[in-house]
């Protein structure tokens, strides 16, 4: 595994933030535009919606960033390509007010602001170093 990618605790890393990504990009996705209210998920706020959309953009950012300083570029497009083909089928396996709902909304934004705290935990100065 050396051999392909030297980094491993990284990619684990990646990995699990690049699937939080994933789902939340998923959900997102059925969100928008966000104007058209479906029936299976009414009272949908707006707000929230554009905060769960800051949230995965800036979670997204930074795990881009992450990978971009720890992994080799191919281990990320492998891997991330690879992710991002087989989690729609987990992101199926949910119930759908948990998909459409406010309570998926709730746990979204909870688990993106912890995924992003761990990002900002354990790799903060590498990330700002890569913006300045």
């Amino acid at each position: 595994m050396t051999q392909i990618e030297p980094n491993v605790p990284a990619l684990l890393w990646f990995v699990l933030l690049w699937s939080v990504c994933c789902l939340g990009f998923f959900q997102l996705a059925g969100m928008y535009p966000i104007g058209r209210q479906q029936e299976n998920a009414p009272g949908r706020s707006t707000l929230f919606v554009l905060a769960n959309t800051v949230l995965w953009l800036a979670l997204m950012a930074g795990t881009l960033m992450f990978a971009y300083a720890q992994l080799r570029w191919t281990t990320t497009v492998v891997v991330g390509g690879i992710l991002f083909l087989f989690i729609p089928e987990a992101f199926q396996a949910l119930p759908g007010r948990w998909k459409d709902g406010r309570p998926g909304l709730a746990a979204a934004a909870i688990i993106m602001a912890a995924a992003l705290g761990l990002l900002a935990s354990f790799d903060g100065p590498l990330i700002r170093s890569l913006l300045t």
